[in-house]
């Protein structure tokens, strides 16, 4: 079940934006504190997507380049965030065309995870960093740090068995639970590495504001959703629903989401 659909449909820039764009940018900023990266450097971008951190970065004062192998993501990118300092170049993360020490710092959020060759990436981003330049990056905590997919997740797998699949190949991933980049970030040679959480607020108007991002997204949760039987799809949505009400009128609700980010040091 886990390799029988894609770990992200990068095709729809809108989707993405309705399910994780507006959040991303609340990481953003407390993401940059975090990696030290100076402004006036250049800093590549991997798996920019729709180009909220590049941009964040270039706003930072950086020269910021942003790759991503989604070309529908970067032209949103493009026409949405456009900034005299970024460029948005369309590439193979994990073989980055730019030679040894290109840049001042090399970043990603929210991407290792959902690419299998993700050692190989990372990889690539110490490569293309000067000697004593940032590597960083952030993802999510799936074991108890996601309670916003985790209603879907635990809630489907009771009643779905390829949900259930998803859910386990989702918490098994080496990335998503606490020091684990910051292993792979001292097993490729890194130095200096710190690995913090980043709490961040994903605040939802309503049930369907909440499910619309989760049932029509980019994500696997939402592909398997889409392939079930209707009655079975309802009975999903209805229990989410019971999760999400808790015995209060619909209306706001607000999660509390930790993103494990982590940055290390090119050796001199």
């Amino acid at each position: 079940m886990g390799n029988s659909v894609s770990r992200f449909l990068a095709t729809d820039p809108d989707q993405y934006e309705h399910f994780m764009g507006r959040w991303s940018r609340r990481l953003a900023g407390p993401f940059l504190n975090f990696s030290g990266i100076l402004g006036g450097e250049r800093v590549l971008d991997v798996g920019c997507g729709t180009g909220i951190l590049t941009a964040a970065m270039a706003e930072r004062g950086s020269e910021a380049v942003g790759i991503d192998s989604s070309e529908a993501y970067l032209v949103s990118a493009r026409r949405n965030r456009p900034h005299p300092n970024v460029t948005y170049e369309l590439s193979d993360v994990r073989q980055i065309p730019y030679s040894d020490a290109s840049f001042d710092a090399c970043v990603c959020t929210l991407v290792l995870d959902i690419i299998p060759e993700f050692d190989q990436v990372v990889g690539e981003m110490r490569r293309v960093t000067r000697p004593g330049g940032i590597v960083a990056s952030a993802v999510f905590d799936f074991w108890g740090g996601f309670s916003a997919s985790a209603l879907i997740y635990d809630t489907g797998s009771v009643l779905d068995e390829g949900i259930r699949a998803l859910r386990d190949d989702v918490r098994a991933h080496p990335l998503v639970r606490a020091n684990a980049q910051a292993d792979l970030w001292r097993k490729i040679g890194l130095v200096n590495v710190v690995e913090e959480p980043i709490v961040i607020s994903f605040d939802y108007i309503s049930f369907e504001d909440y499910w619309s991002s989760f049932s029509a997204g980019p994500t696997r949760i939402a592909q398997r959703l889409s392939v079930l039987p209707a009655a079975r799809r309802t009975e999903i949505q209805e229990n989410v629903r019971a999760g999400y009400l808790s015995g209060l009128p619909d209306g706001p609700r607000s999660f509390a989401i930790i993103v494990r980010a982590v940055r290390g040091t090119v050796p001199s």
